[in-house]
């Protein structure tokens, strides 16, 4: 391979021009007056949804993937963020597990 070549190829994998990898992205999903800011969302592999809660209660995220797959995030005190990646396509489920009612579907790619 040339000298040229390499050169363009190297600046082409800098910029990303020549990779076919899409960038994650980051979506932000309120809390507030105990309801989701959405009630759905689809995703691509590997994004992430970060859960602000903006209420003046705790809340606890639980998220139901795939088969058996279960992420309890904890326990959440007003003013907090909480975040999961969704690295598996599938359908998931997210609630509360204090408030069920707030609930969202998300769908990964």
């Amino acid at each position: 391979m040339s000298l040229s070549r390499t050169v363009i190829l190297i600046i082409a994998f800098s910029f990303g021009a020549a990779v076919g990898v899409q960038a994650a992205t980051t979506l932000r999903v309120r809390q507030h007056g105990l309801m989701l800011s959405q009630s759905s969302a689809t995703l691509n592999k590997g994004d992430r949804i970060v859960f602000g809660n903006e209420d003046d209660v705790i809340h606890n995220i639980h998220i139901f993937g795939p088969g058996d797959e279960e992420h309890d995030l904890g326990l959440q005190k007003p003013g907090k963020d909480l975040s999961f990646v969704f690295a598996k396509p599938g359908a998931y489920r997210v609630r509360c597990n204090i408030h069920p009612s707030i609930k969202m579907a998300v769908t990964v790619k």
